[in-house]
């Protein structure tokens, strides 16, 4: 296994302990970050991300769950105005982990 490989690993299993909106939170940043770091951010690209953490993530819980995840998730981002406008989506992936990890 590759230090890469190891190190994706590491950050896959910690991210497991996470609550489940906190998993959601980061699997959004991470597809923003991925996709579109340099483009400004947009509500389509948003929603793209969280339907595809639905799929992946919140798929495997029961829907009680996956309600009280969401709801927790959308909770926890950043209000619209406070974010400066332009933002990329590098940058909002940024604001999204930050907010991810005051869930606990």
């Amino acid at each position: 296994m590759t230090a890469q490989q190891q190190a994706d690993e590491h950050l896959r299993r910690a991210r497991q302990d996470m609550p489940v909106a906190a998993q959601v939170l980061h699997y959004v940043a991470d597809r923003l970050s991925d996709y579109q770091p340099e483009q400004p951010a947009n509500r389509y690209a948003l929603g793209m991300a969280f339907t595809a953490a639905g799929a992946d993530i919140l798929g495997e819980y029961p829907p009680a769950v996956q309600e009280h995840a969401l709801d927790r998730a959308l909770a926890a981002l950043p209000d619209e105005d406070s974010l400066p406008k332009g933002i990329t989506g590098g940058e909002l992936a940024l604001h999204i982990r930050r907010a991810a990890g005051s869930l606990t």
